[in-house]
């Protein structure tokens, strides 16, 4: 397992600003990070025509302006559009991959959409990645997209994203996915190397399960002091967003970075 899952903290999309030309998931959000010696958070989706972009929610209204679906779009009507307001467009995930070179460790979340197809968004970021040089997960709440990394790319990290979907349910979650996915119950399918939990619900039996088990165990999103004081107690590392924390959650020598 490379030590720099936990070595690293994680700017939350970029380290973006919403008051500045750094909106979230855009290249000049990822530059500020890497610059600043952060590693990424980042979600990738599907467009139309098959190309993994960077963007988080699945309807293009918060971030553009414009109505309607990503998936719908091709990435070159997407990477026309800029990103509230400012000068900053929707990137490819090529376009970041070539942007960070390594510089600085990247989880990419793979946004998987209510019955979406598992395999199209796994294969085409594989296929990226294939080429790329540096340390690089992939990570989803969805078991059977980080499964499919287990099965068909096991030389890629995995990590399975979680949160207490018992007592904060999304909606059109089953009774069996929330228990299955707050309580880590699928770990059988995602074979994850590490777990990322929500914050807010640290510690819990699942938590506390992973760290026994020496699974690395990082948190998202740390958001306030109280937060991160939390997180520096039960996690390994965490994903933040709205401060600027020492880079290095652990061991802060560079140099033994483990690729």
């Amino acid at each position: 397992m490379a030590d720099w899952i936990t070595t690293y903290r994680y700017a939350h999309r970029g380290l973006h600003d919403a008051k500045s030309d750094l909106p979230e998931n855009s290249l000049a959000a990822f530059r500020a990070a890497a610059t600043h010696g952060y590693g990424i958070e980042l979600d990738v989706q599907l467009a139309a025509c098959g190309t993994p972009v960077v963007f988080h929610d699945f309807t293009l209204d918060r971030m553009t302006g414009e109505t309607g679906y990503v998936h719908t779009q091709t990435a070159a009507s997407l990477s026309t559009l800029p990103l509230v307001g400012t000068g900053e467009k929707i990137p490819l995930l090529a376009d970041l991959l070539a942007e960070i070179g390594g510089r600085v460790p990247l989880l990419i979340e793979l946004k998987i959409a209510p019955r979406q197809r598992i395999g199209p968004l796994e294969q085409a970021v594989a296929h990226l990645l294939d080429a790329y040089h540096g340390p690089v997960a992939v990570q989803s709440f969805t078991p059977e997209s980080v499964g499919w990394f287990a099965e068909m790319a096991p030389e890629f990290i995995r990590g399975q994203i979680a949160a207490d979907f018992i007592r904060r349910p999304d909606r059109g979650m089953s009774w069996q996915d929330r228990l299955d996915w707050t309580k880590l119950w699928r770990s059988d399918v995602s074979q994850p190397h590490f777990v990322s939990y929500h914050v807010r619900d640290l510690p819990n039996p699942a938590s506390r399960a992973v760290r026994r088990a020496g699974i690395p165990l990082i948190c998202w999103t740390v958001r306030s002091e109280d937060q991160r004081a939390l997180a520096e107690i039960h996690a390994d590392s965490y994903i933040f967003e709205g401060f600027t924390p020492d880079p290095m959650f652990g061991n802060r020598n560079r140099a033994k970075l483990n690729l």
